[in-house]
Order: C-alpha cells, then structure tokens, then sequence
C-alpha cells in the first residue's frame, strides 16, 4: 500500500491503529459474525485511537483530529470489520453533532459519557418516506405543555437495539400549529418509551438495522438539540462528515479484498502451477489494485480538501460515489479470484462481498452523489 501521502505522524497513527485491530478485533470477527453480535466493550479502547473523538474539538473534550487522520481511521476500520466501521461512523455523527449544538447539560449528560465509551447514540434521520429526500420526513414532535408529543416511524437505524440514546430528527409544531420545520431532538430511553426492532438485513450483520416507532411518545423540551427548525442543517453537516467516512472506510474494504486475493491466489495451485500464474488472474488483481489505489487518492483529496478549510462537499460526494462503487466491484473480483471457496461463509471475502453492497447505500446513495456532482458542475438541479 503506498504510504507517499502521509506524513510522519500519519503513518504511526496507521500502523498504530492496524495492529491493534489485527491483533485485538479481527480474532473474534468471524465468531461475532455468526451470532450477530457485537463487542461493545472494545469501543472505549479503540478512542484511544482517536474514534469517534477525533471529530471533537479538544475544548469539548474531543482529540481534534485533522480530517486526514480521521479518514485514515476510517480506512483501517474497513480493512478490517465492515460492522466495525460503521459502528463507530454513526457514534462520530452523534458526538460532532452534539459538540456543534449541544448545551453545557446536554454535553453532559450525552456527550461526556459517549466519548468515555459508556453511553452510545444511534442518527434517527431515514423514514419510509423519507431516505434521499430527508427534508420530506413527517414524523412530528407537537409541544404540549414542558415537552413534546412525538408521533412516527423512522427506518434503518444503525445499531439502535445496542444504544441508550439518539439523535431524532422531527417536525417542530407550537401547540398553536406553527410548524418550525426539522429539528432535532435527544431522545434518552431511559425518560422516553418508543418501540425498536431490528430488521434482518443482509451486511453488517454484527450490526442491527432498526425500525423505530414513535407512539406519542414524550421527550421533554429541555431534549431540543439546536434551534428549532435547524434540524436538517445540523443533520447534513454529519453527514457530509459521514460521506467522507463511508468513502474511506469502502478504501480499506477494497484493501481487504486486494490482500486476501493476493494471498489465495499464491497458494492455490491448479494445472500444477499456482493460479497467481495464470494471466486472467492477474488482470483481476491489479484491477483490484487500481481501484483500491485511486479510490485512496479520492479519499485523502477530499480529507486534505475539509482540513485546508474548503467545504468539501463536491469532493466528498465524488469519494462516497467512487469509493463505494470500487469496493463492490473489487468485492466482486476478489470473491471470482477464490471460485468455490468464496461462497462459504469461513472466508472473509464472503463477507467483504456482502459488506461491500452496502457502501453505495448509506450517507447518499450513489445515484445521489451524481446528482450533487451534477448540480455542482452544470448549475442545474435535476432534484428540485
């Protein structure tokens, strides 16, 4: 892997953090895998690292990480777990949005604890109306009285069967009908009793993927992150954060892929002669390392990009969208290199195969960043 565009620095944290989770998560992956759990108390050693506080300027408590170290962050989290990565994406999108709108007895309460490792959040944005088009969503928080009525569904909520609190995006309403527009709320299960089920998906499946519903349910007035109505501004600042995280995160599974191929094809031998000889084998795995190479050029441009002040939009979206759709095609190369054996579930290229589906989805789908791209380049919307 080329390491020309770190620095000093950069590369310790990389080899730092690489052998960490070589060493300490990747061993209990498979058997976390198959019963579909997760190790939730590896998390607090991993911000050590600087997960999930790097995001967090140090006067918050946060370690205040450029974004190039975050993205390289990101990037061994992918290499080594896809479970892993997003997990720890989504407690990054919590705690960046809790620093930015957050009040001294909401950081508190929420946002001390889960850079400690001992409170977790879930992003409620994604609705069943409501996925591209976040600004569509209905669930709604009418105000009665010293909190509000909240009424709803929202869907694909990463990890939220795992997690004490969350973000909740919601339409603001006075009790006199003035609608405020998205907003956000705290929703701490502990004060507030809503229903959460996971859904069975396909990657991650350390992960879940839940449905929540609102049934009116209280939450209390003091639980408004931010202003009212400024719910969505907050929310696609995260996720533009959580664009670049995706991206990087789909470098390391390609990086994953382009190891494991490596690895197979140079002790498989068929005709007598390892298949690492064969030449259609060949083009196969450096296609994987070209996409896996570009796709980390992308990624740190658009780091180097957010850290040298610009607002990264373009560039992140274009790293989210070739990132992610390299990751499946290398997935796809990587898993046709191993034949039979990667379509059992004792090889990791199975899982890669399936996490990769994922990184075209989540933070923008791919057919999403090509309309932001679009826009940014011809000046007109095909949205709106």
């Amino acid at each position: 892997m080329s390491t020309v565009h770190l620095d000093e620095d950069e590369q310790s944290v990389r080899d730092a953090v690489r052998s960490f989770l070589d060493n300490k998560v990747a061993p209990v992956v498979a058997e976390h895998e198959r019963a579909k759990t997760f190790p939730w108390e590896l998390l607090a050693q991993l911000y050590e690292f600087g997960y999930v506080r790097g995001g967090v300027p140090e006067s918050e408590g946060g370690d205040g990480l450029t974004m190039m170290m975050q993205a390289i962050l990101m990037e061994e989290a992918g290499r080594c777990w896809g479970s892993l990565r997003t997990t720890v994406n989504v407690q990054g999108m919590v705690a960046r949005t809790l620093a930015a709108a957050g009040n001294d007895e909401q950081r508190a309460r929420f946002l001390e604890p889960l850079l400690a490792g001992r409170r977790f959040g879930w992003f409620g944005m994604t609705e069943p109306g409501a996925g591209s088009d976040a600004g569509a969503l209905r669930t709604t928080a009418r105000r009665k009285g010293d909190g509000y009525v909240v009424n709803g569904s929202k869907l694909y909520i990463t990890n939220a069967l795992g997690c004490d609190f969350g973000i909740l995006f919601v339409r603001a309403i006075d009790e006199d009908g003035t609608d405020h527009g998205v907003t956000a709320l705290l929703v701490d299960s502990a004060q507030s009793d809503f229903g959460v089920h996971d859904i069975p998906h396909m990657p991650l499946r350390s992960t879940t993927s839940c449905e929540l519903t609102f049934d009116n349910t209280y939450v209390p007035a003091e639980n408004v992150l931010g202003e009212l109505g400024g719910g969505l501004r907050l929310g696609m600042k995260a996720i533009n954060a959580g664009r670049l995280n995706m991206a990087m995160g789909a470098v390391g599974l390609s990086q994953a892929c382009l190891e494991a191929a490596i690895a197979f094809c140079q002790q498989r031998e068929q005709f007598g002669k390892p298949i690492a000889a064969f030449q259609l084998v060949q083009q196969m795995v450096v296609e994987i390392a070209t996409l896996t190479e570009t796709s980390r050029l992308l990624g740190y441009h658009a780091a180097r990009t957010l850290d040298a002040g610009g607002p990264g939009r373009y560039e992140c979206s274009m790293a989210k969208l070739y990132c992610g759709e390299s990751a499946g095609r290398a997935a796809t190369l990587a898993l046709q290199i191993h034949g039979g054996a990667g379509l059992m579930e004792e090889s990791p290229v199975e899982r890669y195969f399936r996490d990769a589906r994922e990184a075209t989805i989540p933070e923008g789908t791919s057919q999403m960043q090509i309309l932001h791209l679009g826009k940014d380049l011809l000046g007109h919307s095909a949205i709106r």
